[in-house]
């Protein structure tokens, strides 16, 4: 700013006080020349768009994804050399984040790199800034896009060492019987004698003008629910973190699997408190994305250790197979009437493997 305004003041001054034509005039042409490069910088400034493709990334621990962005020039002047930064938020990097790129005017300029996450949880990324300056060099701007946000998935374990108390992708001791699942609604259809009268729909039948009842999608009769533990306490002193990860990771595997079945998966994190605890239901991997990114920002509680369940703690609702993950020995008491335990121990040297990514 002090720099422009000091040539303009120069050649104001020389254009008032020198006695020569041509000296003035040479004045006046550059003075045209600062409007035009100030004016040029006003508009190109104003007509550059950054962003990027896809404001929250999110990608399973250990995997690459790829960062698209793009810088869009929308006016009918050429942007010049622009200077295009971004930032990896120090996750590892594969491209350039730092490059020289003209935009030619109404065209876009797309830019690519690729990082990878080693721990899970909530990283930033960006932000995208474009820098330029006018012909002149008296007149720079800047344009920036904001931050995106990569949610880092646990990772997937191999499929080994499922404990004897049952194979929850294997065979089952029970029939998996459908059931009306009455958070899938489907559609209505008439009314027919024995049909239970709390699925009569009051609203279907004034409009149709005759008895109508709700239908349901049909899941299976016995779905299951993933119980982690996550509290530190519990857990021995000795790599205590490296197996609360593992029991992360052991629960995302559980999810990710038994909702690539097609079965019906409620998710239960014990963790710090405030947090929400159980979600669900979900079914197929299409629903696995609220699961995963619970798993991802679960922070582990590092309380005294409490009670064996939680006060609070609201279990999804019987007939149920409680899969639970958790600390080797702290396994809480006997389950309540209508759920079935499958216990997954955490302990060092030893862990439950999960399914390859697809």
């Amino acid at each position: 700013m002090p720099g422009r305004w000091a040539s303009v003041v120069l050649l104001l001054t020389a254009w008032a006080t020198m006695p020569w034509p041509l000296v003035r005039w040479a004045c006046l042409f550059l003075l045209l020349f600062l409007a035009l490069g100030a004016l040029w910088s006003f508009i190109v400034s104003r007509s550059l768009v950054a962003a990027a493709d896809d404001p929250v990334l999110r990608t399973f621990s250990g995997r690459r994804v790829e960062v698209r962005t793009r810088v869009e020039n929308q006016s009918p002047l050429p942007s010049g050399l622009l200077r295009v930064f971004d930032s990896s938020g120090g996750l590892e990097c594969w491209g350039e984040t730092r490059r020289w790129a003209p935009v030619r005017p109404f065209t876009r300029a797309r830019f690519v790199f690729t990082v990878r996450g080693r721990e899970r949880g909530e990283r930033t990324l960006g932000p995208l800034t474009v820098s330029g300056v006018d012909p002149t060099g008296l007149f720079p701007f800047v344009r920036a896009a904001p931050s995106r946000t990569l949610i880092v998935y646990p990772a997937l374990r191999g499929v080994r060492g499922w404990p004897p108390g049952g194979v929850p992708t294997g065979a089952r001791k029970w029939e998996p019987a459908l059931i009306d699942d009455p958070s899938r609604f489907r559609s209505y259809r008439d009314f027919q004698p024995g049909d239970p009268l709390s699925l009569v729909s009051a609203s279907a039948w004034a409009r149709l003008g005759q008895p109508q009842v709700r239908t349901f999608d049909r899941t299976v009769g016995r779905p299951s629910g993933v119980v982690v533990d996550l509290r530190a306490a519990r857990y021995p002193l000795r790599l205590r973190w490296a197996l609360i990860e593992a029991a992360v990771e052991t629960a995302a595997t559980l999810v990710w699997g038994l909702l690539g079945r097609g079965e019906t998966v409620w998710l239960t994190v014990v963790d710090a408190p405030g947090r929400p605890g159980t979600l669900g239901p979900a079914r197929g991997w299409a629903d696995a994305r609220p699961f995963l990114e619970r798993l991802a920002l679960a922070v582990p509680d590092k309380g005294e250790e409490g009670p064996p369940w939680p006060p609070g703690l609201v279990l999804p609702p019987a007939p149920l197979r409680l899969l639970w993950v958790g600390p080797l020995g702290g396994e809480p008491g006997p389950p309540p009437r209508g759920y079935d335990w499958v216990k997954f121990p955490i302990e060092e040297g030893r862990s439950h493997g999960g399914i390859a990514h697809p």
